[in-house]
């Protein structure tokens, strides 16, 4: 990168049902670009700017537009910007599945970078498919997500139980490491103001829960939901200007997978499998990449916010994040080492998906405000214990895509 670049600030909505007939008061109806604009509105003015001193954006691409914002759903950043106030600036809209948020992060850091502006905004919002995610089309010949559904029925979390089934078998998960990882992930959630689910949660509860896809409970499996998060991010010596704390930006990167990956992607029924390729490479490629870019080492993270859609991939994320072997993830958890406030590596401080539920494009610039707030020490009663100066997020998306970045102290 030609200029280094820091955020100068984020914002959010909380995530929900918009509108939730139980709870209309704390979610009346709300269109996406309608949730865009709060999250924008918060994040101008955590920045302390107005929305006429943004340079260009980028937008997140909502993903269900079959069944619910047609064309504003595609071009989401125009339907964005037309309720802000259009100001001629650059927009473009991305879509990459739950790795969407910090793939426009990085577009907008590599407009910032490459001297093409001074200050840009990352934005995204979903309004998530109600029930499981579920094909777009009825095309019987190209779409692999309609295959998959019509041949088998495999919904997203039968393909975790079967990854799962194979952690089990091959690094001795066990089913109260499972639930533990509920338990342990729901600790901060009372605290969030943005969490969906503000509750913590016992063993017992847990295993009460129904299975939804043996051995995955419904405890252990994140809701769908809606959302909206934005990052404003800035030159970096103009970010000291603007704010007293803006948040250096080491990394950020985007993976795909490398061939002979043994996992069983979604959409895919089967892999081909070569020796000596990791699973879930498009996560390693991501996060080694952000390391290389940084300068840095897992031994260097002092928190981190991961995707656990289920108690699985809490720990398969966490072996690709810290280099670890299959088992090593499972032990830390059991023995706090990744608590979520108290822990040596805390792990999901937001409380996680387990909290918020997926709100898919929107989720990974959720978690970078999570990781904005911990590094200036405003994350009130979950803020970690330990002095935080560097932190990693990473999401993984739908069919091979993943993000990752790494963010640290810049005052």
């Amino acid at each position: 990168m030609e200029r280094d670049v820091a955020i100068i600030g984020v914002g959010m909505v909380r995530w929900g049902r918009y509108p939730d007939p139980k709870r209309p008061d704390e979610y009346p109806e709300r269109t996406m670009p309608e949730l865009a604009v709060e999250a924008i509105t918060n994040a101008l003015k955590d920045a302390k700017i107005s929305w006429r001193q943004i340079e260009a954006m980028v937008s997140g691409v909502y993903l269900w537009v079959n069944q619910q914002a047609g064309i504003h759903g595609t071009l989401s950043g125009t339907a964005i910007a037309n309720l802000m106030g259009y100001t001629g600036i650059p927009i473009v809209s991305v879509a990459n599945a739950c790795a969407t948020g910090q793939s426009i992060l990085r577009e907008a850091v590599l407009a910032v970078a490459s001297g093409e502006c001074d200050i840009a905004l990352a934005v995204a919002a979903d309004k998530s498919a109600f029930g499981f995610f579920r094909p777009q089309s009825t095309d019987g010949k190209s779409d692999i997500d309609y295959m998959r559904f019509v041949m088998c029925g495999e919904t997203n979390p039968a393909y975790w139980a079967m990854e799962c089934r194979r952690r089990m078998y091959e690094a001795g998960t066990t089913e109260e490491d499972l639930a533990l990882v509920k338990v342990v992930t729901s600790k901060p959630a009372p605290f969030n103001p943005y969490a969906r689910y503000r509750k913590t949660f016992t063993m017992e509860e847990v295993f009460k829960s129904p299975m939804v896809c043996e051995p995955l409970r419904l405890l252990e499996i994140c809701a769908t939901s809606d959302g909206a998060a934005a990052v404003i991010v800035a030159e970096y010596e103009k970010a000291k200007k603007i704010c007293k704390k803006p948040v250096y930006i080491n990394a950020v990167a985007v993976g795909t997978p490398t061939f002979g990956d043994p996992t069983v992607r979604l959409t895919y029924l089967s892999s081909n499998i070569r020796p000596g390729v990791p699973t879930l490479s498009e996560s390693r490629n991501a996060v080694q990449k952000v390391y290389k870019m940084a300068g840095m080492t897992p031994d260097n993270i002092d928190v981190i916010e991961l995707p656990d859609n289920s108690s699985w991939h809490y720990f398969a994320y966490l072996d690709c994040i810290l280099n670890l072997d299959p088992g090593e993830s499972e032990k830390l958890l059991r023995k706090g080492e990744t608590d979520p406030i108290t822990g040596r590596i805390p792990v999901c401080p937001s409380g996680g998906l387990g909290a918020f539920g997926e709100a898919v494009v929107a989720q990974g610039l959720a978690q970078v405000c999570e990781l904005v707030w911990q590094l200036r020490g405003e994350a009130g009663e979950r803020q970690v214990k330990k002095d935080v100066k560097v932190a990693l997020a990473q999401t993984y998306g739908y069919a091979g895509n993943n993000a990752a970045c790494i963010v640290s102290k810049g005052w």
